[in-house]
């Protein structure tokens, strides 16, 4: 009996083994690392090997926390929310295509504070409580980084919050935080020093504080002001005061102690607003400087760090900060490259001839071209961050009239430039917006509407209910993952051949014509490698132009599968766009 029993007992274990074993096998074969496929990648979406591994190489992704994802559904996209949307960034495998392929995050504001958006800062160390903790954050800076993602977070220098203790602190003229902030009075004004009715955005610069007068010589009550520049709410930092910049010091050292590879500085060209200046101040070189001393100590914690300044102002103001932090945003480049491709479709369609001799052509290129060289004669390390919109400005679906082929080559002509492009949350899936702002950070899309338990909802309060209407009909990314033309699944391909040549992430731009109209063309190059980057704005027309020998190098991506190189010509389909590249 027992020798029967134990005789099955065998037959059971060894099956039990066998049938492991089997399964090991299975489980092995079906997740065995693929080879990227860069053959492939070339027309279609492919694995392919990402070589922008610095934090100022690659692309970017801008999330507002609050409306990305929500992890214990409150309603209020969290830190763990993003954690759990870490794979669709980027899963750190290059063979894999289920990710949009981005090498970096910036977080807009994810501090304490008193509004939705977070740009008055009640407290510089700590987490917005609805947001998570300081552990959440740690933990979303290591899952980042095993996945070669930089993180940058929003960092706002120029102003804190009316209920911030630095500034409550500083309410008494006598308090050491007085001088944080920018303070004058009566006496200040009868000198002539400043001009009490100064307005900007319509709101009045300074502020009446009505507690605790001083005295005039004369006996006469001495009322003091503080500067607001954007609002009452958010007082402005003296940044004169040697205190407020090494406290601004400790604050970066506390944060990339926790796993942040630098800053987005939130209103820069603010920093020495002329509204609040004194007479005979000069704002701009006191703001450069500023900023430099910033840039210059993260960098002396970091080398690898990367900082970008939003510099909302004409190119040539903004190259004047390139002096001070070598990252600045391209701001209206999204509504340039709109014009040049609307404008192409209209004529195009009126059939009006196009009369340049030739001189007019490339406009795009040479334009970018010129704007590079402004930014090299400040300083010749200068990276760009070009965009199509971000969250202040509407978003760029609207701008391209909702055509998913116009926005496709829209990404294509930003994100094949010079420098770091910054993809703002939900452009890939064609996200739509009205002109308030929280119509243009409502909730990612994830599921069709009501399928989502990552969804966040807080804009269904009904101060932002409104905010909703715009992306009732937008596809989500569960649906875009589907479809192969979708133009979320084109974001992930340019986004791959954007990371996969140094000539493309590193390499500096020449304008190079090829003499077509509709044709727009420049040389990527970099110590390692060359592209040739091509565009055809044609919305009708594919174009056939003749390629010049020491350019006529390998394809390595063509948007539309239909372009082709024979005898040294390139057929290239309307609204797409070509790279071809060569090691050297």
């Amino acid at each position: 009996m027992n020798k029967i029993k134990y005789g099955l007992s065998a037959k059971k274990i060894i099956s039990g083994i066998i049938t492991f074993f089997c399964i090991l096998h299975v489980f092995a074969k079906s997740n065995k690392s693929v080879t990227p496929d860069s053959e492939a990648a070339v027309k279609a979406l492919a694995g392919v090997e990402r070589k922008a591994q610095k934090p100022t190489e690659g692309v970017y992704y801008s999330l507002f926390v609050r409306s990305f994802a929500d992890s214990n559904k409150d309603g209020i996209g969290d830190l763990k929310g993003i954690i759990q949307k870490l794979d669709y960034l980027n899963d750190g495998k290059d063979e894999t295509t289920t990710d949009l392929g981005v090498t970096g995050i910036w977080l807009l504001p994810i501090f304490p504070s008193s509004s939705y958006h977070g740009y008055n800062v009640d407290d510089y160390y700590d987490v917005n409580p609805e947001y998570g903790t300081l552990a959440d954050f740690e933990l979303l800076a290591k899952e980042c980084k095993k996945r070669g993602i930089a993180l940058i977070i929003d960092m706002t220098c120029n102003h804190a919050s009316s209920s911030n203790e630095w500034f409550i602190k500083s309410r008494n003229p006598d308090s050491p935080y007085r001088d944080w902030f920018r303070w004058v009075s009566d006496e200040d004004a009868a000198k002539g020093l400043v001009n009490l009715k100064q307005k900007v955005f319509g709101h009045n610069v300074w502020n009446v504080e009505l507690e605790n007068p001083g005295k005039t010589s004369d006996g006469k009550d001495n009322y003091y002001y503080y500067a607001g520049v954007f609002d009452p709410s958010m007082p402005d930092f003296n940044l004169d005061c040697r205190a407020v910049r090494e406290e601004f010091k400790k604050i970066f050292k506390f944060w990339m102690d926790k796993g942040t590879t630098g800053f987005r500085f939130d209103a820069a060209s603010h920093a020495y607003n002329a509204a609040e200046l004194k007479i005979g101040e000069k704002g701009l070189e006191k703001a450069v400087g500023f900023w430099k001393e910033m840039n210059d100590y993260i960098k002396s914690v970091n080398p690898d760090s990367y900082c970008v300044c939003e510099v909302w102002e004409n190119a040539a103001t903004r190259a004047r900060y390139i002096a001070g932090v070598p990252s600045n945003f391209q701001f209206d480049l999204g509504g340039q490259i709109a014009s040049m491709i609307n404008n192409q479709e209209m004529n195009e369609k009126q059939n009006l001839a196009e009369d340049a001799d030739g001189s007019a052509y490339n406009g795009y290129a040479r334009s970018l071209e010129s704007l590079y060289q402004l930014y090299s004669s400040f300083n010749k390390d200068y990276i760009n961050a070009p965009f199509l919109s971000n969250h202040d400005q509407a978003r760029s679906a609207a701008l391209f009239r909702n055509k998913a082929d116009k926005m496709k080559l829209a990404a294509d002509l930003y994100i094949l430039t010079e420098g770091i492009p910054f993809v703002y949350y939900g452009e890939e899936i064609a996200m739509k917006s009205g002109a308030d702002d929280p119509s243009k950070r409502t909730p990612m899309l994830w599921k069709p509407n009501g399928k989502d338990k990552n969804q966040t909802k807080w804009t269904d309060h009904p101060l932002y209910s409104s905010a909703n209407r715009y992306n009732m009909r937008t596809e989500s990314v569960a649906e875009q993952q589907k479809d192969s033309d979708s133009l979320l699944n084109h974001y992930k391909r340019v986004i791959r051949v954007k990371t996969a040549h140094p000539a493309l992430f590193r390499g500096r731009l020449k304008a190079y014509s090829l003499g077509s109209p509709v044709i727009e063309s420049y040389v990527m190059d970099c110590d390692e490698e060359k592209a040739f980057v091509i565009h055809n704005v044609s919305s009708m027309n594919t174009v056939d132009v003749k390629l010049p020998d020491d350019l006529n190098m390998p394809m390595v991506y063509a948007a539309n599968p239909a372009a082709k190189i024979e005898n040294g010509t390139l057929s290239i389909p309307p609204l797409s766009s070509v790279v071809l590249a060569s090691r050297k």
